[in-house]
């Protein structure tokens, strides 16, 4: 099997944290598709393909080393970060709200203090938005 790494919230319960989800998400990189997404419904397993979208192949390249199973609580972070600015778009206030939590729980149990990489794929006051959930947290 080739390389993938989960990602999303199993990724997260799997560091720690507390929060449920009934889907297993990750990140690949599948040469033969152009997709950004696809779903294997038997497994209720989720991929992102960084073949697919630019973002996806920029956390791929940043964890190009990482054999796995679970991606760096740092590349969590960047797609965290960039589902939340996603999900607020788009109105899926919910998944938005897990995705807050998501940093939440990143910067509190990592002390990670920065995104590194969605910050080039976001506008700049989505920027700042993502940034005040960061905030929020470190002076807590």
């Amino acid at each position: 099997m080739e390389k993938q790494l989960m990602i999303g919230g199993q990724a997260l319960v799997a560091l720690g944290s507390s929060r449920t989800t009934i889907d297993t998400d990750y990140l690949i990189n599948d040469k033969t598709s152009k997709l950004a997404f696809s779903h294997d419904k038997a497994k209720n397993v989720d991929y992102c393909n960084a073949n697919g979208l630019k973002f996806f192949a920029a956390i791929w390249k940043m964890e190009k080393n990482n054999i796995g199973p679970l991606a760096s609580p740092q590349a969590l972070l960047e797609l965290k970060a960039f589902s939340f600015v996603q999900h607020c778009q788009n109105g899926h206030f919910t998944k938005a709200d897990d995705a807050e939590y998501d940093i939440k729980f990143l910067v509190r149990k990592f002390g990670l203090t920065e995104i590194k990489i969605a910050n080039k794929f976001i506008s700049e006051g989505e920027l700042f938005e993502v940034n005040k959930v960061i905030q929020s947290v470190r002076k807590a």
